[in-house]
């Protein structure tokens, strides 16, 4: 099992950092056995639709997020 996170994006497709801190803001999905579980599992709990590639986005062009395991956080 691996650990995910969902790096928040921002309308532009851009990663959200910290304003004090300048750290990658991201939201804890959990351990799951694969990343498409992840994938699913995040698009339900954060209201998105899954487009490509572990990006996931809400509506109207207002941001989303792209789902990692702590092994691809780390190279961001």
């Amino acid at each position: 099992m691996l650990r995910f996170l969902a790096v928040i994006l921002n309308s532009g497709g851009g990663v959200v950092r910290d304003d004090t801190s300048n750290e990658i803001q991201v939201k804890e999905l959990g351990e799951f056995e694969s990343k498409e579980l992840a994938i699913d599992n995040a698009c339900a709990s954060l209201k998105c639709e899954h487009i490509t590639k572990g990006i996931i986005v809400r509506g109207n062009n207002t941001g989303g997020y792209m789902v990692c395991d702590t092994q691809e956080f780390a190279e961001l």
